[in-house]
């Protein structure tokens, strides 16, 4: 199912900050006016959506990709408050935050939480952080306090060398997807991990114009090597707000009060290879102004069901788009978190999990950023405390002058 389910979903974790421009049918009401921190925040970091898309399109080659850029965003973003100098500056730089002060990025990711979370009593949107250290590591005050104030995040101590603190905080992550994603880590946490950052984000949204089971037929769904599939497509007739040019097709489709709702993009031509559309075409600039266009028209909609779930290690792909030195050894700086200057991220990983029916869509995804330390240089130990051999030597020359053996010093 490449077609439909590569682009589908990147709007559904940012359509609850642009589903209010979107086509002329009605929609529910904002609970307020977006704060001037919630506007700079969303007009920024859907640059690093399309960024982070595009570069996961291009780097993973898999035939389906489904990313939360919302989840990953947030996740560095605590992340981000420990972060100096240069590795401060690239993190900001790729989350394209670029003249945004870090207290402007705090405000707005806090009052973007309460917004996304409230916005349509419809819709079931949740979003929730955590903080893992290793017992005994000596976290800032002021890091814990700054994620416990902004972004809701509880600070928790664990012994990672016990084998069942991998459970405790995959309990965390299954509790706070609706059991969508089970786990995040899947092994004992390594030695050197210090720090886990993690958040979830759970939705489910009912279509606003549900589809009938009863029309539902099972059809042929066209591969790009020329293969068909069939696939169980739901189908319905109905005032949809879309847009339909030489070069793209785009429908959206409302949640609730219609202040949520989903994009599906395809190219006009059906010919044209979705990696390929996804590198020339889906761009913020084009995105924005589809949706500007979109006009509502009675329209007979068919659209697959499906389910799947997706994880990828981020590493490279936000190494790619700038975020290199926040990854390397001895030169990452996140003395912010514990003054200790030896702290990397060691991992990005990003899980999700989506299922869309004739009902509506329920979906989850989590990110966790893993901090370890840089390995402290081992001090070798001798203890001579049995027989050995002995030499004196001029080093200029290289001459030995006395070479011996002892067995017994005491003798």
């Amino acid at each position: 199912m490449k077609l439909t389910l590569l682009l589908s979903f990147l709007t559904i974790f940012i359509s609850g900050c642009t589903a209010n421009i979107s086509g002329t049918e009605e929609k529910g009401e904002l609970p307020r006016e977006l704060t001037n921190a919630e506007k700079k925040l969303v007009k920024t970091s859907q640059s690093f959506s399309y960024n982070l898309f595009r570069e996961t399109v291009s780097s993973e080659k898999e035939e389906n990709i489904f990313i939360s850029p919302l989840s990953v965003s947030m996740a560095l973003g605590m992340t981000m408050n420990g972060a100096k100098g240069k590795t401060y500056d690239e993190m900001r730089e790729t989350l394209a935050f670029h003249d945004l002060d870090i207290d402007e990025i705090n405000e707005g990711y806090k009052s973007l939480m309460e917004l996304l979370t409230t916005i349509d009593p419809k819709v079931k949107m949740e979003i929730a952080n955590s903080v893992w250290s290793r017992e005994g590591f000596p976290v800032l005050e002021q890091f814990s306090s700054t994620l416990e104030e902004y972004f809701n995040a509880n600070s928790t101590e664990l012994d990672f060398s016990d084998p069942n603190s991998k459970d405790v905080i995959n309990g965390w992550v299954n509790d706070n997807t609706n059991g969508l994603i089970d786990e995040i880590l899947k092994t004992p946490i390594p030695d050197y991990m210090i720090m886990y950052l993690i958040n979830a984000i759970y939705f489910k949204g009912d279509w606003a114009y549900q589809f009938d089971e009863e029309e539902t037929r099972e059809s042929p769904f066209k591969l790009e090597n020329k293969d068909q599939v069939m696939v169980d497509m739901m189908n319905q007739k109905n005032n949809f707000a879309t847009y339909f040019s030489d070069n793209v097709q785009m429908i959206d489709l409302p949640y609730g009060d219609s202040l949520y709702s989903m994009s599906i993009i395809m190219p006009e031509n059906s010919e044209t290879p979705i990696d390929e559309f996804v590198e020339s075409e889906f761009s913020k600039e084009n995105f924005s102004s589809w949706v500007e266009n979109l006009t509502v028209d009675e329209t007979q909609l068919r659209m697959p069901k499906f389910e799947m779930e997706y994880e990828v290690k981020m590493n490279d792909i936000l190494k790619s788009i700038g975020m290199e030195q926040a990854f390397i050894e001895n030169r990452a700086d996140f003395s912010g978190i514990s003054g200790n200057g030896r702290l990397f991220i060691s991992e990005v990983i990003h899980k999700t999990f989506v299922t869309v029916d004739e009902v509506g869509t329920e979906a989850a995804a989590v990110t966790s950023v893993g901090l370890g330390t840089t390995s402290v240089p081992e001090i070798r130990t001798m203890i001579v405390n049995s027989p050995f051999i002995f030499v004196i030597r001029e080093q200029n020359s290289d001459t030995i002058l006395f070479m011996g053996k002892i067995k017994n010093p005491t003798s």
